[in-house]
């Protein structure tokens, strides 16, 4: 498995760490450095989280409010929206069902310091900002060929399909009043599965 690396106060990092399957510890115990070693994704697993990702993404437009949480699983996706206002659980499946049926696709590129710092409504989120100093951030785009405005642009790190149409059937399967400003929706696949 994977999961964030943790700083020795224990907050987040960007490091990434590799959590071995059990019964494993005493085969990566005898690795030096420099050892060759495969690695295999999940795919399947990957291309789940890539299709709630982008998913969590759509729900960013469909929802436009900042989020102050977010978790995305194989098997769901929570975003919490700093809010007050009630969500209707048809209402968002709908708007997001439209938004993948209309087949945009999903472009990588790149902005510095400068623009972000230009373009601060480009960060949704209240508690995590995009790494700087490296000159460069990555953003994501979803739609807006042509003249046409981006559904979504931010900067994000995450991993993405390559059109909605490939996310396939989701639904809001919960919203939940978290606090007296924070709306928590939570999303699935349709059904409980996921497509082939």
């Amino acid at each position: 498995d994977t999961r964030k690396g943790k700083d020795e106060a224990g907050l987040p990092t960007s490091a990434i760490v590799h959590v071995p399957a059990p019964g494993q510890e005493d085969r990566l115990a005898r690795l030096a450095p420099g050892t060759a070693v495969t690695a295999r994704i999940d795919w399947e697993r990957r291309h789940r989280m890539m299709r709630l990702h982008t998913t969590s993404h759509l729900l960013c437009h469909v929802v436009p409010q900042l989020v102050n949480g977010c978790s995305i699983t194989p098997d769901y996706a929570r975003l919490d929206f700093a809010m007050t206002d009630p969500l209707d659980k048809e209402q968002l499946t709908a708007a997001i069902a439209a938004l993948v049926a209309a087949a945009h696709p999903i472009t990588v590129a790149s902005i510095s310091d400068a623009e972000l710092d230009a373009n601060p409504q480009l960060v949704k989120s209240m508690s995590v900002q995009p790494p700087r100093g490296t000159g460069r951030i990555r953003t994501i785009r979803i739609g807006g060929e042509g003249l046409q405005p981006a559904i979504d642009l931010q900067p994000c790190g995450g991993t993405h399909v390559a059109s909605t149409a490939e996310i396939g059937a989701v639904v809001v399967t919960r919203i939940e009043k978290k606090s007296a400003i924070t709306r928590r929706v939570t999303l699935g696949f349709a059904g409980g599965a996921s497509p082939a």
